[in-house]
């Protein structure tokens, strides 16, 4: 007799050979009774009382589940429900379809400029280019947003968001985005995809308009990457993950379609601000330094690593909006195919060599271009940033003959001058022969000839100063073997982006468009004009900044006013912005040396107690007890202390507890017998 087969134990399959029709049945009525305990815990779930909450955003309108007693959350509040919304990011969100916007314009004129290029060449292709890019620049926004509408159907463009979680986002990139084809909301968890096709059907968006997908992020861009038929090719990919955004990259880069967009969220700030950097270098290739600017340090790891992904695949970078806010990070940038380019990319990274006993830092390049501009190599460490040393010159024959060639005309050019030289010399000897024979000069040259004398002297002796001043100035941006102020050992940081964060362009047409009112269903207007306001007058060509604060707890001194360290920068001939994530900030080309030795003017002016500098080996007694070369001037301006722009740069959170959610987790599963 046939043993019986317990329920609540794994049924495993006997072997054809020993099969019998008792235990066909057995097994069979094992699994029949399997399937009715399924059934009956789905009907459980399915009876269970659920909770919706209607949320409005932007155009959209959803209903979202709250937390039940299924939920896998470790969040407590009613809104940590099974599916992830954090109404946080809705500054996230807007920003996005403002980006958005702006790309859908500049994606439109320029395939309008290659459609007017079309069967011409030269002068007349370029002709009709300015003249076609001219006519679409003297519409409006919301004109050209009517024109993008027009011709969505038929030359729109295609977004994927990778991670729609209750499809928000998507819903309202499909409604508010001119010129959107067609929208892909993607999600790997069942329950999110189920939520993001309900309120798809809510809001009414058609399923040719937005289509929904269950399964990998990454295997959908890699899947979409060779194009073909059947496959869609995105030209907008939107990655907004709960953490870090590391394992999207590398599909990312490979999916979107030349000079599109790349819209990507991190938010995984403790990582990149420093307290692990042996996980940020596993994610993301680069040491955080932990300095006061960790939250620019944090979007040029980010950066870095988006370029890093692309060169991969002969692909470059070019940010167009970069900023860092509440507790993420989130930059926008395009990609293009132009294997040129990648060659150059080794120029747009640097380590940062960071002081251990003062916020002093220098940035170090990776790479240089030769003389003549045609190849790359490693930079130089500790040598002028000017200094030029021959990179990878070839050993060739017609090499070697061009330098022989080069060596005689060099030799020749020699001989020539020794030539000139004897025969000046033959002409002096006669001079003097002359005037020692009573010939002399005669007074009417010997004036000029006097005037003539001094004026070299005087101008050789400018040059010699002003080579002099040169060669000092060009001395600050070397990097010393250690700390200039303090002494201290450097930590290396890095490698970061150290090209332009923003493109100025964007973020002029971003402020117009918010200021024009065109997107009407933006609900943060004012903190987007804030933050892109604060953007635009950031240097866009410094890396990383001072704060102010910092510079100060290091001496131990009174703070001064912003405005009078950024005149004092001024005055001095160096460029001073602040940065739109810290109001402290002082982001200016100045070397460490010139903003140290404001300091060093500013205690003197207001001495330090003499108990913090008892210590002579604190970075506070080294910094003062070295005399400052610069006299700084502290003196303002009405220009100086005033804003050009009327804006809310640095808004503070709306209300308590303004910052990241749990992760949800979906629905608690029941075992399966």
């Amino acid at each position: 007799m046939t043993d019986a087969v317990k329920i609540d134990e794994p049924v495993v399959a006997a072997p054809a050979a020993v099969a019998t029709p008792a235990a066909e049945d057995v097994a069979h009525r094992a699994a029949k009774h399997h399937q009715q305990q399924q059934q009956q815990q789905r009907g459980k779930r399915q009876g269970k009382e659920r909770k919706y909450q209607a949320i409005t955003e932007g155009s959209a309108t959803m209903s979202y589940e709250l937390r039940g007693d299924d939920t896998r959350t470790k969040g407590k509040n009613d809104d940590d429900g099974p599916v992830f919304y954090n109404r946080v990011q809705t500054f996230n969100r807007d920003l996005s379809i403002l980006m958005m916007s702006l790309f859908a314009q500049w994606r439109y004129i320029e395939r309008a400029e290659a459609r007017a290029r079309k069967g011409l060449r030269g002068e007349a292709a370029d002709e009709a280019a300015r003249a076609e890019r001219d006519k679409l620049y003297a519409l409006s926004a919301a004109e050209l947003d009517d024109c993008l509408r027009a011709d969505a159907k038929t030359d729109g463009f295609c977004i994927l968001d990778a991670l729609a979680a209750t499809g928000l986002r998507s819903i309202r990139y499909a409604k508010e985005v001119p010129g959107v084809r067609r929208v892909v909301a993607n999600d790997l968890d069942a329950d999110a995809a189920e939520a993001c096709k309900r309120n798809l059907d809510a809001n009414g968006v058609e399923a040719s308009q937005c289509e929904t997908k269950c399964g990998d992020a990454v295997i959908a861009m890699l899947e979409a990457r060779a194009g073909g038929p059947g496959r869609v090719s995105y030209d907008v990919i939107d990655i907004d993950p709960y953490g870090t955004c590391a394992p999207f990259l590398d599909a990312a880069v490979q999916c979107v379609s030349d000079g599109g967009l790349l819209c990507i969220t991190s938010t995984d700030m403790t990582v990149l601000s420093g307290n692990y950097p042996e996980v940020c270098y596993a994610r993301y290739g680069s040491m955080p330094t932990k300095a006061k600017h960790l939250h620019e340090f944090a979007l040029r790891i980010i950066v870095n690593a988006i370029e890093t992904s692309a060169a991969r695949y002969q692909r470059h970078i070019l940010p167009v909006l970069s900023v860092s806010v509440d507790f993420y990070v989130r930059v926008f940038v395009r990609v293009y195919r132009r294997p040129i380019e990648v060659k150059k990319s080794c120029l747009k990274r640097a380590y940062v060599l960071q002081s251990t006993g003062c916020p002093s830092f220098y940035i170090q390049p990776l790479g240089r271009k030769s003389p003549k501009g045609d190849k790359f190599g490693a930079a130089l460490v500790h040598v002028k940033k000017d200094a030029t040393l021959a990179i990878n010159s070839s050993t060739s024959a017609a090499a070697r003959r061009r330098k022989k060639r080069n060596e005689a005309d060099d030799d020749a050019a020699e001989r020539q001058q020794e030539q000139q030289g004897e025969a000046h010399n033959d002409d002096d000897d006669a001079a003097e022969q002359h005037q020692e024979q009573g010939g002399g000069v005669s007074p009417g040259d010997a004036a000029p000839a006097a005037a003539a004398e001094a004026e070299v002297v005087a101008s050789s002796a400018a040059v010699d100063a002003s080579d002099e001043v040169k060669a000092d100035d060009d001395d600050l941006d070397v990097v010393p073997k250690f700390c200039g102020e303090t002494g201290a050992p450097f930590k290396i940081g890095g490698p970061i982006w150290i090209e332009p964060l923003h493109a100025k362009d964007w973020v002029t047409a971003a402020i117009d468009r918010v200021e024009a009112g065109v997107d009407k269903y933006l609900s943060t207007t004012e903190r987007l004009h804030g933050v892109l306001t604060a953007i635009s007058e950031e240097l866009s060509d410094v890396p990383l900044y001072y704060t102010l604060p910092d510079m100060c707890s290091t001496l131990h001194c009174s703070s001064p006013k912003l405005a009078e360290v950024k005149a004092a920068l001024t005055h001095a001939g160096y460029q001073v912005s602040q940065s739109h994530r810290d109001p402290d900030a002082v982001k200016t080309n100045a070397p460490p040396r010139i903003i140290w030795d404001i300091m060093r003017c500013w205690c003197r002016r207001h001495p330090v107690n003499e108990r913090r500098l008892a210590d002579t080996e604190t970075a506070a007694s080294k910094i003062l007890s070295v005399e400052p070369k610069l006299n700084a001037n502290f003196s303002t301006t009405l220009a100086m202390r005033t804003k050009a722009t009327k804006a809310r740069r640095w808004a503070p959170n709306p209300e308590e507890n303004w910052g990241p959610k749990a992760a949800a987790r979906g629905r608690k599963r029941p075992r399966h017998y």
